[in-house]
């Protein structure tokens, strides 16, 4: 806890979230300018939006620390591995008020003709954590400890959160490649369809939303080892 209280104080320090806070705060007022919007497309575009907010951020999380601090801190730690993965940990804590606000505005408010059962807001809660998961877990990869080219670092992450964002696999549903590319992305849009679909309706925890949160979970875990084990290996050289 200590470890996160620091790198969070740190953080609000470097001011590197302001960008992504305004582009949250811009999309945040224009998407909630009228009520009466359908529950879960608008839950489906809110956990794209916490997507790409939390790559966004977790970029420059990872690096606020400049080398020096960020060795002082790995020695104060006596664990690279816990320090990688505090640090990751601070990301997600940062990026809960996002994701709440996002979940508990248009509740409170009545922006939906009904209200939500517990079970739905459960469900609503561990998409956006997912999405958010899954944001930090890609954004990790584009920061500058990872490219020796700072250039192409920006390019790079906006093409490949594009990528994973948009649901190429119905756009382009007749296209057999895209569809089985589609498997090798975080299953972001896994649930797209039939959030889109429901519109008001009740949506019921069944076995494939528990496909979906086990799925979003192992890929996003999978990334966070790879980066963990990739980001040792360079900090060796």
């Amino acid at each position: 806890m200590a470890l996160i209280k620091y790198n969070l104080s740190y953080y609000a320090k470097t001011l590197k979230y302001i960008a992504p806070i305004i582009a949250f705060v811009i999309f945040f007022a224009f998407f909630y300018n009228q009520r009466g919007v359908p529950i879960w497309e608008t839950f489906y575009i809110t956990s794209i939006a916490i997507f790409v907010v939390s790559s966004w951020i977790s970029t420059s999380f990872v690096n606020a620390e400049d080398k020096t601090q960020q060795y002082i801190t790995k020695t104060h730690v006596k664990s690279e591995n816990k320090y990688h993965i505090l640090k990751i940990a601070s990301i997600l804590v940062f990026m809960v008020p996002f994701y709440a606000l996002l979940i508990a505005y248009p509740m409170a408010l009545g922006f939906f003709a009904r209200n939500l059962a517990i079970g739905e807001v459960i469900v609503v809660v561990i998409i956006h954590f997912l999405a958010s998961l899954s944001g930090v877990a890609i954004g990790l990869f584009f920061n500058q400890d990872m490219h020796g080219d700072k250039s192409m670092m920006i390019p790079w992450q906006l093409t490949v959160t594009l990528v994973v964002a948009v649901p190429f696999e119905r756009i382009f549903s007749e296209n057999i490649f895209v569809r089985i590319a589609a498997y090798a992305l975080p299953p972001l849009n896994f649930l797209g369809e039939r959030m889109n679909a429901l519109g008001d309706g009740s949506f019921a925890i069944d076995g494939n939303f528990l496909l979906f949160a086990v799925y979003s979970l192992g890929y996003s875990l999978v990334l966070v080892g790879v980066y963990v084990l990739m980001i040792r290996k360079r900090s060796k050289r």
